[in-house]
């Protein structure tokens, strides 16, 4: 077995004296404990985050679906979504059938009161004999509208029940619109994600660490990093940021994952240095020069990479930028200064029963990585083909990707909702579920009317109340207005109303998620090339080497492109209808980010090695040292991300599952095959425009090959990463 550098290291040096940062971290680890103990009883009110998932949330503020949105808002401090029951009798409706149809009116109306905040419901309305239905509304703020909705949709399911139940076998019953698509969308209660979430973690840490103690130190500093992402979250929604349901589903999990990595690279630096060092103060001291250069480039990288989401257009994408990025500021802040006082307070006793003690030197590298690097090494050109062309097969999945807006595609299985709306498409005009909002200056109201009324695939056309000083239309489409011959429908609309009345705008359900798909559209051109130069250019300034940078960008966008084609399979296969528009982009900018971060740490020290020996055997011996820890660090990333698809929002799901999908197949494959037989190909060309990282190390040196001297504390990634 290879002695490990810091092993060779204490045996030819005297024990050094203790230095100033271990001083300093022996003195300040319990005024550290403190300050974050006061910090997080301060913080902890503060860290209820308020989702924004209206209409406005996936707009740029230009679209005219956003500006009747909030004129609409500006009249009325309340929201309104509706609560659609429909009644269908295959057989045709009986007498029996709309007698009890009348019943459940009734006793929808008896709901009606400031406890649910549900509007009296209309008449019902026939359509071919078969199906009836009404509609009520709930009213409530923006903030509240999410629970209010919940409340109203449960009373009234339990309302219609009795009725319906009265009437016999035939009549089928259901509630939809838009109040009982939130309602079962289930995001309003995110607890049942952090709480698996935590299981997952817990559960991989024990493995890891195979400690009944030492697990619970990494999730302390998780936690507290939990605390504080969500209480700057907080402050960001109040200074006007966007935040919605998908954002603090992604902080929560992005939390968890990012923080047990750093936790896992660290700690495993820590460890080793135990086997060394004569105090833990001495051992952290060293572990933390190692990893600071290593784990700061990593959070460098991924928070630039969510920061290009500024650029884009949607509020949502623009506000996860920053949401994103303060949850890895948070996570490398707390297990940077938490987890090491943590740490240093318990000493070596955290690590029991296996106590890492000088002289006791524990295994150098991993057995199985070192296998898979010889093999990988031996025909690098072959190895790297093959790795390309499976690759470059699962991207053909994205033949399947299928774009689909429908409000009812965000749900999973039969619920309610679906159920519902299939019902009234059944046997409604195709528009009818959801009309759109037209809403034009008083002087042009009649050219409006006329010339809505003649616009292409227009059903019919019908004057409302008068909202915020803009006559009020409602046109429905005879056309599905989620599909493409309803997006064509509502272009044609407006640029008829442009001539007719330009001051006319289109808003309501359908004219959103069209602007939202032309948005998506235009972040798409601006983003995935941006994020690419951006963290191209990151990673060149911090590798020191051009060709090194590209071959890491190059294959983690090759990774991105399989593991969606991957992820589109696998939504089939989960009977997911289809994507929204922004959601590759959700994918994309984390698959990236987080793909090149693990890259980071493998290329990071494959340079520290390459400064005392040729590329192969620092790509071997890099591949070996890193490959057990940062396996471990992607399939937590992996799992705690995969714990989104617990949840029934389906957009969620979709980001949950992609992101899992791409993190495991970088962690095994890309990582650990790809880029070593790149790099192995290139061979010393990899550094350029860098001088080959040993020649330079001998210059420095004189020829020393010390690893330990030839690798200062700048230059050095973490044992384990």
């Amino acid at each position: 077995m290879r002695t490990s550098p810091a092993t060779a290291t204490v045996a030819e040096q005297p024990p050094p004296t203790p230095d100033r940062l271990a001083r300093t971290l022996r003195w300040a680890r319990w005024p550290v404990l403190l300050m974050w103990l006061v910090a997080l009883v301060v913080l902890a009110p503060l860290s209820g985050v308020t989702a924004d998932d209206s209409a406005q949330a996936n707009l740029p503020a230009s679209a005219a679906s956003t500006k009747v949105a909030e004129i609409q808002n500006d009249a009325s401090p309340n929201r309104s979504d509706d609560v659609v029951v429909v009644f269908v009798d295959n057989s045709g409706l009986s007498a029996n059938d709309r007698t009890a149809v009348n019943a459940a009116q009734h006793a929808v109306s008896a709901l009606v009161g400031p406890s649910l905040r549900l509007t009296a419901p209309g008449a019902p309305q026939n359509a071919d004999g078969k199906a009836m239905q009404f509609t009520a509304h709930v009213l409530a703020t923006q903030a509240d509208l999410s629970s209010a909705d919940t409340a109203a949709v449960k009373a009234v399911r339990a309302a219609v029940a009795g009725p319906v139940t009265q009437a016999g076998d035939g009549l089928q019953v259901a509630v939809t619109g838009a109040a009982a698509i939130t309602a079962d969308n289930g995001l309003g209660n995110q607890n049942a994600l952090l709480l698996t979430a935590l299981v997952i973690v817990v559960v991989i840490l024990l493995l890891v660490y195979r400690s009944p103690l030492l697990w619970l130190f990494p999730l302390l500093g998780t936690l507290a990093a939990l605390v504080l992402a969500k209480a700057v979250t907080h402050g960001l929604t109040n200074a006007g940021v966007t935040v919605t349901s998908l954002s603090t589903a992604i902080l929560t999990v992005l939390v968890m994952g990012a923080s047990t990595d750093y936790a896992l690279l660290l700690v495993h630096r820590y460890r080793e240095e135990l086997r060394v060092q004569a105090t833990p103060a001495e051992a952290m001291a060293i572990a933390l020069r190692r990893t600071l250069p290593a784990l700061a480039a990593s959070a460098a990288t991924v928070i630039c990479a969510m920061l290009c989401l500024l650029a884009a257009r949607s509020s949502a994408l623009h506000g996860l930028g920053p949401v994103a990025a303060v949850a890895i500021g948070a996570v490398l802040l707390a297990q940077l200064t938490l987890l090491p006082a943590l740490l240093l307070v318990v000493g070596r006793v955290g690590f029991w029963p296996l106590i890492p003690r000088p002289g006791k030197p524990g295994a150098d590298g991993s057995r199985m990585w070192n296998a898979v690097g010889t093999r990988v090494s031996k025909r690098p050109a072959l190895v790297a083909a093959t790795s390309v062309l499976l690759l470059g097969a699962a991207c053909f999945g994205l033949a399947a990707l299928h774009t689909d807006n429908n409000p009812i595609a965000l749900i999973k299985g039969q619920a309610g909702s679906v159920v519902g709306e299939k019902m009234v498409n059944a046997h409604y005009p195709p528009g009818e579920i959801a009309p759109l909002t037209v809403l034009v200056p008083p002087a042009q109201a009649a050219d409006a009317l006329k010339a809505a009324q003649s616009s292409p695939n227009v059903q019919s056309v019908q004057a409302s109340d008068p909202v915020g000083g803009y006559s009020t239309a409602s046109v429905t489409l005879n056309v599905p207005p989620y599909e493409s011959s309803g997006y064509t429908a509502i272009k044609d609309l407006r640029s008829r109303l442009a001539t007719a009345a330009p001051g006319a705008l289109v808003g309501g359900g359908p004219a959103v998620q069209y602007d939202t798909s032309q948005a998506a559209g235009a972040d798409t051109k601006v983003l995935i090339p941006l994020v690419l130069i951006v963290v191209l250019l990151i990673i060149s300034i911090l590798v020191r080497a051009v060709v090194a940078s590209i071959l890491l960008v190059a294959t983690t966008a090759l990774s991105f492109g399989a593991s969606f084609g991957l992820a589109t399979l696998l939504w089939h296969a989960l009977g997911y209808p289809g994507i929204e528009a922004q959601l590759p982009l959700y994918v994309f900018v984390f698959l990236v980010a987080l793909g090149v971060d693990y890259n980071i740490f493998l290329i990071g020290r494959i340079r520290e090695e390459a400064r005392d020996t040729d590329i192969r055997t620092a790509t071997l011996r890099g591949l070996s040292v890193t490959g057990g820890v940062i396996t471990a660090a992607g399939v937590v990333l992996a799992a705690t991300f995969a714990a989104l698809s617990r949840l029934p929002y389906v957009p969620v799901a979709q980001v949950g599952t992609a992101i899992a999908v791409g993190v495991l197949l970088d962690t095994l494959l890309v990582r650990t095959v790809l880029v070593p037989a790149g790099l192995l190909i290139l061979g010393d060309r990899s550094w350029w425009p860098s001088r080959p990282a040993h020649r330079l190390g001998e210059a420095d040196h004189g020829g020393d090959a010390s690893p330990r001297k030839a690798a200062g504390p700048a230059s050095e990634a973490p044992a384990g990463g």
